[in-house]
């Protein structure tokens, strides 16, 4: 029987441990590879060319994501399957769209991981509709003028209506105007909402 060759990609030995552990278990896979930070893996994925990668999201010198789309760029025939331990996160939504053949939570049970591992190697492209709504959410950055973002990251510093008109040169009433605007094309009801979100989004240099 052939065996799947599966390329590890986690920055925690533990994780790597864990996981070379519970593939050895399986008949049909076997690991060829471990990578410490997403540029390894990168360059694992060059000289050993698995079937697939699993990959984790949050990793140094190069994030799961980005390593994604080098991998997939150049090695579109590599399935990579993502590894997450936040149910949302731009990193998640960038590698969907990066090319990311699956993805799951890091506290998936153990055989539906594998399950999931032999799915993604049949070509079936395994990615649950929450994270794929997520991942949609994500890409969509609501636009807000250069004046909203001024606004809205003073809202963030914890500036009053007031503190704004003053420091833009505004009147107060103009500022209530601006905020139901940004409020409006964000689609929030109140401050807080409005600079969690922008936040999130990354809208706001912080």
């Amino acid at each position: 029987m052939k065996k799947a060759r599966i390329l590890l990609a986690d920055d925690h030995m533990i994780m790597r441990m864990g996981l070379s552990t519970l593939i050895a278990c399986e008949e049909d896979m076997q690991v060829v590879g471990e990578a410490r930070n997403g540029r390894q893996a990168v360059e694992l994925a060059h000289a050993l060319k698995p079937d697939i990668i699993i990959m984790d999201l949050m990793m140094p010198e190069l994030s799961g994501a980005e390593a994604t789309r080098l991998i997939h760029d150049a090695y579109p025939e590599i399935k990579i399957m993502v590894l997450t331990s936040f149910a949302t996160s731009k990193e998640m939504s960038e590698a969907i769209a990066n090319g990311a053949d699956g993805a799951l939570m890091k506290d998936t049970a153990a055989n539906d991981l594998i399950s999931a591992v032999r799915a993604i190697l049949a070509g079936e492209r395994l990615i649950p509709d929450r994270l794929l709504r997520q991942a949609e959410e994500d890409s969509a950055v609501p636009r807000l003028s250069d004046r909203h973002l001024d606004i809205l990251s003073a809202v963030a510093q914890g500036q009053s209506n007031s503190d704004i008109a003053k420091r833009f040169g505004l009147s107060e009433i103009t500022i209530k105007k601006q905020l139901s605007t940004i409020f409006a094309r964000l689609g929030v009801s109140n401050r807080s909402e409005a600079v969690a979100l922008a936040l999130r989004k990354q809208m706001l240099k912080t």
